[in-house]
């Protein structure tokens, strides 16, 4: 059911201007559009690519559409003229009535936000950038089993070159630093998880062992100092 919600919140958009499209020009070049915005929100769902902005881009996806949709109907009304009365009037006005309704629901996404994120997450591999030189040796993946207050992404980091835990400590604290992660209690390291709306962050706690190091990735609640 999730899986039918989420694909029917995606394609609703291009499935409403399929009604509404009158012109192969303004028609194809709104659709590739549309095409293009689909894809963010898929993306971050497939973990194709990991952005701050998650939750903005979910709450934002029908209010970029819905405003994509009406610059190219009001395009076609400007190239051809009002629509004339016909078989088609009762699927345009639906079609205009779902847009204008998923366009509101962005709005609603937005606030169930401000009150539902909170919960502890199990983050993202993407989240955590490796300095040229290492790699992952192990990775725990997501955790299915999370605590009560937060998860745990554990990695370990190796060098191929046979580098010691010390330098691989220092060099990963060297990238989360220039990635913008910042000190924070017993020595960890921390990054806000999302933008405006998901204000939970990312906790790094680093061990250095006498070849590599473990690396956890935290995803505490919104309320939690691990």
């Amino acid at each position: 059911m999730a899986v039918f919600l989420g694909w029917t919140y995606v394609l609703l958009p291009p499935a409403c201007w399929a009604v509404l499209v009158r012109t192969r020009g303004v028609g194809t070049a709104v659709a590739v559009v549309l095409a293009g915005l689909a894809v963010v929100p898929v993306g971050l769902e497939r973990g194709w690519f990991h952005s701050g902005a998650a939750a903005e881009s979910e709450a934002g996806y029908p209010l970029a559409t819905g405003l994509v949709v009406l610059v190219g109907t009001l395009a076609e009304r400007r190239a051809r003229g009002p629509r004339t009365p016909g078989g088609r009037g009762l699927p345009v006005t639906a079609a205009a009535v779902v847009t204008a309704v998923h366009a509101l629901f962005g709005l609603v996404i937005a606030l169930l936000y401000q009150l539902a994120v909170h919960e502890p997450y199990s983050p993202d591999r993407a989240e955590f950038s490796l300095p040229a030189g290492l790699a992952v040796e192990r990775d725990s993946g997501a955790d299915p089993n999370c605590a009560l207050r937060y998860c745990v992404r554990e990695l370990t980091i190796g060098s191929p070159e046979g580098l010691s835990g010390a330098e691989v400590g220092r060099r990963v604290r060297e990238r989360l630093a220039a990635d913008g992660w910042r000190p924070g209690p017993d020595g960890t390291l921390r990054r806000r998880h999302g933008w405006l709306l998901d204000k939970r962050v990312t906790v790094v706690r680093l061990d250095e062992r006498e070849r590599g190091a473990v690396v956890e990735l935290i995803g505490p609640d919104r309320y939690s100092q691990p």
